[in-house]
């Protein structure tokens, strides 16, 4: 693919090269086939463009994820790390983010989680 587009870029090259004479007539291109003219040139980079655009749409594009970059990024960051270190509410659904309700393995949920509530209020886990 590459290799067609550098080969219109030197046949470009080498057209102008030809074109241009010692004392500024056109010289003939050597060989029986036509001489090529500044409207050939550009109609086959554009035929070689339209061809490199085809086979790129036709290979499977990777999916790709959407990110989203903003200039102010290290706002948007100071902004959640502040939220993240808010002390919440204990009756939040965010209460016990500091205060793990586990005993061992088992993890406690519900209203069997209440005395944990208490626990991280007395802890200054929660407000």
């Amino acid at each position: 693919m590459i290799c067609k587009l550098v080969t219109v870029a030197w046949l470009c090259l080498a057209a102008q090269a030809g074109a241009q004479a010692l004392d500024g007539a056109l010289v003939p291109a050597p060989g029986p086939g036509p001489q090529l003219t500044q409207s050939m040139i550009r109609d086959a980079v554009r035929a070689v463009l339209a061809e490199e655009a085809q086979v790129r749409d036709a290979l499977p594009q990777p999916a790709m994820q959407q990110v989203t970059i903003r200039a102010d990024r290290k706002y948007e960051q100071f902004a959640a790390a502040f939220a993240e270190a808010k002390v919440p509410d204990c009756l939040h659904p965010d209460g016990l983010q500091r205060q793990p309700t586990n005993i061992g393995p088992i993890g406690v949920v519900g209203v069997y989680a209440l005395p944990f509530v208490a626990i991280a209020k007395l802890r200054g886990k929660c407000n």
